[in-house]
């Protein structure tokens, strides 16, 4: 796997290429995608959540099964793949922002979009975009959940499925290249995350009993203005 991604890294020199670059070519496709919405699918959001969700899952297992066992945070991220990854999702949270801002959509969206900007362009910025790879697995579900409003799919069909990794203990001296402010972001987008999670985790249980109780169809109800 490892030797396969040095080969497409090098057929398409995605080494010359800056997070900063990939995050505006990823915002200016999505807005291309837009307006089309095929079947009732938001295809921009899929396209990001099988771009994020999936090469994150291949730079982890490439990290877990290909990393010298002596490699630390110090040494830069193990491919272009692993860089590149996270400035998908920054160019994501660009988007995002607008979206939130021009369709007038909640300030839950907006601030959504912030933080997902915010904490992506900290990681990419002082260059260790590895560190939040493994919380982009999490896209993994947005794949399932794009088809929520699908309309050529039964009602039985929708499926949501969760993905969730638990890191190990971290050598503290792998940590010593970080910004001294490191501790103090990663508390601050922990608790704005999760605060996020639980937010949107109060919300999707209380539609999921209206729509159990017959209080509200399958298909109604799922736009972003009404959830």
């Amino acid at each position: 796997m490892l030797e396969s991604l040095h080969a497409i890294d090098e057929a398409l020199g995605l080494s010359n290429w800056t997070s900063r670059q990939i995050a505006i070519i990823t915002a200016i496709t999505l807005g291309l995608l837009y307006r089309h919405e095929k079947w009732g699918i938001r295809w921009y959001s899929l396209l990001h959540a099988i771009l994020s969700g999936y090469l994150s899952l291949i730079c982890v297992w490439t990290s877990y099964h290909h990393a010298p066992s002596s490699a630390t945070l110090c040494d830069g991220p193990l491919t272009s793949l692993h860089r590149i990854t996270p400035a998908i999702t920054l160019g994501y949270g660009l988007f995002d922002i607008l979206e939130a801002m021009l369709k007038s959509l909640p300030r839950d969206f907006l601030l959504h979009g912030v933080a997902t900007f915010g904490v992506m362009a900290y990681f990419c910025e002082y260059h260790i975009p590895e560190i939040v790879l493994p919380f982009l697995l999490m896209e993994i579900s947005t794949v399932h959940l794009v088809f929520m409003k699908a309309t050529n799919f039964s009602e039985q069909m929708v499926g949501i499925v969760k993905t969730t990794l638990l890191d190990g203990d971290v050598e503290e001296g792998s940590l010593a290249c970080l910004p001294w402010h490191f501790k103090y972001f990663w508390l601050f987008f922990g608790l704005i995350f999760n605060g996020l999670n639980s937010y949107w985790g109060v919300k999707i249980i209380l539609k999921v009993l209206r729509k159990v109780t017959g209080k509200e169809k399958m298909k109604e109800g799922n736009s972003l203005k009404e959830s």
